[in-house]
């Protein structure tokens, strides 16, 4: 499988592969884009490229080297992770240490921390040390889908690869040839401006679930009727402020959608271009308790909210202050 065939942002695909035909490899790079983008795989893939067996400026897909680069026990490909919220000091001490080895059987010794965005302060201090002065051999791709997390000082050192949302076109294809039916393909690809990480890999009917999930507390919050103990007992039940993050940024981006529509439906109650198809009537119903500079202040406020529980504020206190400013302000009709 060559470089050409990975799915979608041809530019980047493009940009490896003249790296590898020049033999001009930075040291240093960052992948930055969704995860619906996959930048994982041309993470995966450009490594395969540099220590392919069988092809020179590409990958093969089935030599040794490049399955067991796929499998994840290669000993010069390292796939990082944070520990916990934040990547341990101990986990940026062994890559330090590591940096100073030969590679054992490959050509070149690759790291790949995924969420390098995770990096603390600190951790990011002691990672720029050997992004300055690398070793001959060795490639470092740190991925992530919030490049404003990194510190600048990381990224002047790296060189950057703006990943974009694959084209719905795109995503339909790539679809059906997983086996999606028509009316699935269409749901999936009207929610790729969702900023749904892995909407590609993701279960059909796990997603229904969840957009049923996040209607009810669209619903409940348009209607203002009980969304204050959804939202708390969902943050309760979530188990960690870094699940809850996850399933918050989840809700924020599925709502909008909603929202969206919701708009879109008061301007023409038979518009055929909304996105949420399968919830017409039923946002059909909903336009009626909200007008339309109601529903642009909701879609700032959860942004805002959102924003503010990422910059680690209290949520709890957050949510109730969200939701004592819905529910009490007053906004003129249109």
């Amino acid at each position: 499988m060559p470089i050409t065939d990975l799915f979608s942002n041809n530019r980047i695909k493009s940009i490896l592969s003249s790296y590898l035909k020049n033999d001009i490899i930075p040291h240093s790079m960052i992948f930055s884009g969704p995860g619906s983008a996959d930048i994982l795989s041309f993470a995966k893939a450009f490594s395969k490229s540099l220590n392919c067996l069988s092809l020179k400026d590409d990958f093969c897909g089935i030599c040794k080297n490049c399955l067991n680069i796929e499998k994840g026990t290669f000993p010069d490909v390292k796939i990082l992770s944070p520990e916990g919220q934040y990547y341990k000091k101990a986990q940026v001490t062994y890559i330090v240490e590591d940096n100073f080895r030969r590679p054992l059987i490959g050509k070149r010794k690759m790291y790949i921390l995924k969420d390098s965005h995770k990096l603390s302060e600190n951790s990011s201090n002691a990672f720029l040390k050997i992004l300055e002065e690398p070793a001959a051999s060795n490639i470092f791709i740190l991925l992530t889908n919030n490049l404003n997390g990194l510190l600048p000082t990381v990224k002047s050192r790296c060189q950057i690869l703006n990943f974009q949302y694959p084209s719905k076109p795109e995503i339909s294809k790539y679809l059906i040839k997983k086996g999606y039916n028509q009316d699935m393909v269409n749901i999936l690809s009207n929610l790729s401006g969702a900023n749904i990480d892995n909407l590609l890999e993701l279960d059909f009917n796990s997603l229904m679930q969840k957009r049923s999930n996040v209607f009810t507390v669209l619903n409940k919050l348009i209607r203002k009727r009980g969304v204050e103990d959804v939202l708390l007992d969902l943050y309760s039940k979530s188990g960690s402020r870094e699940k809850f993050i996850d399933y918050f940024r989840e809700l924020v981006n599925l709502i909008s959608l909603f929202l969206r529509d919701i708009i879109v439906l008061k301007l023409d109650k038979e518009n055929k271009h909304i996105l949420n198809i399968d919830y017409k009537e039923e946002l059909v119903n909903l336009s009626e308790y909200i007008t339309v500079n109601k529903l642009l202040f909701l879609i700032e406020k959860m942004e805002i909210l959102l924003r503010d529980i990422k910059r680690n504020l209290n949520a709890r206190v957050l949510l109730l202050e969200f939701i004592r400013s819905y529910t009490k302000r007053e906004i003129e009709d249109v």
